[in-house]
């Protein structure tokens, strides 16, 4: 079944760990936050809001680019990304039948592992469910929430994002099987020289 899934990438983090604006940084040319947003542009979501911090102005325009529905300010990101999801939701419209979350620091995510997600999602035939992607027993980022558990994802708190959720309706999860190692998100400097050594072969 053909069912409408819209995507949330959350880039509202103070890259407290970083020290500096992570997802600015220069990866293969483009900012690490151009690169998750192009891949999901060219996926199969049926659209795309971008949740950005607005101390860092920067990023609304690196995320303002066509085909791009909407880019929105989280003006309370200091209280954790559960407030990043909430403000993306916002903008989710009433025919949209689920959300991917998709983290901004996650370059070399590409349009595949979320089509993939999507893919798995429209064979469910029980609901509500929660799709997340698995590599060998890790399991992690793009995951997919049902809109019956929207109101499950308004109540979070703090940065535990969508975990808390998972971990109680363990039971509506289906995880969506990678063939490879799943995207690693850019927390710390060394997180960043890794990947341009990864680029450097």
């Amino acid at each position: 079944m053909n069912r409408k899934v819209w995507g949330i990438i959350l880039a509202a983090g103070n890259s407290r760990r970083m020290g500096k604006a992570k997802l600015l940084l220069p990866y293969k040319g483009k900012s690490i936050i151009r690169h998750v947003v192009e891949q999901s542009l060219t996926s199969k979501l049926a659209g795309i809001t971008v949740v950005v911090n607005p101390g860092i102005p920067e990023l609304k325009t690196e995320a303002s680019v066509p085909g791009v529905d909407k880019v929105m300010l989280n003006e309370k990101a200091g209280q954790g990304m559960s407030t990043s999801i909430q403000t993306g939701l916002l903008s989710v419209p009433a025919n949209v039948s689920a959300v991917m979350m998709l983290l901004g620091d996650m370059p070399l995510i590409t349009s595949l592992e979320i089509n993939k997600v999507i893919e798995d999602y429209c064979k469910q035939t029980t609901f509500p469910c929660i799709v997340q992607s698995s590599y060998k027993n890790q399991n992690g980022h793009p995951v997919l929430f049902d809109r019956n558990l929207f109101s499950e994802l308004y109540k979070v708190t703090g940065d535990e994002g969508g975990r808390s959720i998972i971990k109680t309706y363990k039971h509506l999860v289906y995880y969506s099987y990678m063939e490879k190692e799943m995207a690693s998100d850019i927390d710390t400097q060394l997180d960043y020289e890794k990947l341009l050594r990864e680029e450097r072969g």
